[in-house]
């Protein structure tokens, strides 16, 4: 009886280590990004950002759950998230149209800024940018700025500016250098990759003397979700107390403030 027992013991040893899935099932966790910053974006067509690499981190830090990033857009993530189809969306600020809705804020993970930026050519000062309403204006459509109130409504962003709301910051930053808009609102890591890309960008864009708003991103987590955002916050304090977060976000968002 003994031998039976040691060999059932070495069958499912041996059945564990060949299939992890049966050593543990995860929980599969649906995590929203959209291009944003450095968060998320496309390079030569690949998705790629530092959402990705928090992902990846936070599979590795735990065994309860399969966390996996699914595109969704600025504008879409709300109804995304209150349907079920996403459990949680990176990187969020509570100030974007967040109030009301049946969901929780992580403990805040990284900083980001939105900074104005004009062709060079177009500045005769830095008071260019004092009375930014005064200016046409190129923005993302879905995104929230402070000068704006926050407000992200097209017909009321419209009635109110001489505002163009474009699909994401590339094209922001291509309607300031043709022309089409006198400022561009984009945020400080997109900024610094595209300097990275192009150094001679310098010479052409002129950025404001300070930023526009500097704010906390934190994640937004449905309260529908089948992780509570009190172990979502769990895990995040592991990845912090390894260094796991800042040097990861540094290396995609190297600082381009003005």
């Amino acid at each position: 009886m003994d031998r039976i027992i040691y060999r059932l013991i070495g069958f499912l040893a041996v059945l564990f280590a060949t299939n992890p899935a049966v050593a543990q099932h995860r929980t599969d966790v649906m995590v929203g990004v959209y291009e944003y910053s450095v968060v998320h974006f496309y390079h030569q067509g690949a998705p790629t950002g530092f959402a990705h690499d928090l992902v990846e981190r936070l599979n590795d830090v735990q065994g309860a759950y399969h966390f996996i990033a699914i595109e969704t857009s600025s504008r879409r993530r709300y109804a995304d998230l209150a349907s079920g189809k996403l459990d949680m969306i990176l990187l969020q600020d509570p100030d974007w149209n967040w109030a009301g809705r049946d969901v929780d804020f992580s403990t805040p993970i990284v900083w980001e800024h939105d900074i104005l930026v004009a062709r060079r050519d177009q500045v005769p000062g830095t008071e260019y940018f004092d009375s930014v309403l005064e200016h046409s204006i190129a923005g993302v459509l879905g995104f929230h700025y402070k000068f704006a109130d926050f407000r992200d409504d097209p017909k009321q962003l419209n009635r109110l500016l001489d505002i163009s709301l474009l699909y994401n910051e590339p094209e922001v930053l291509e309607a300031v250098l043709r022309g089409d808009a006198e400022i561009g609102v984009l945020s400080a890591g997109y900024m610094s990759q595209k300097f990275r890309q192009a150094p001679t960008l310098a010479d052409k864009i002129e950025m404001g003397p300070r930023v526009d708003n500097s704010y906390q991103l934190s994640t937004v987590v449905s309260r529908k979700a089948p992780i509570s955002v009190e172990q979502y916050d769990s895990y995040l304090n592991d990845l912090r107390a390894e260094n796991a977060i800042a040097p990861v976000w540094s290396r995609w968002h190297r600082a381009v403030l003005p």
